[in-house]
């Protein structure tokens, strides 16, 4: 199987579910036969918030409020 053949497929498969929560990624972690490494990306990918990206004109921003 190509490298990361299985995480591709888990990665599918999740997408399909009606809901992507921590027991739909451990399903998809034994059906797969995914590495606990691929499991955490699962996780992190899918479960963990979105960061904010702080804007490329903060600095200026507050320059412009002195």
């Amino acid at each position: 199987m190509r490298e990361h053949e299985s995480l591709r497929k888990a990665l599918a498969w999740l997408t399909e579910q009606p809901h992507i929560n921590r027991e739909a990624i451990a399903d998809a972690s034994r059906h797969f036969d995914l590495s606990p490494l691929d499991e955490q990306f699962l996780r992190d990918y899918f479960l963990k918030p979105p960061r904010d990206e702080p804007s490329k004109n903060a600095q200026s921003d507050d320059l412009k409020s002195n």
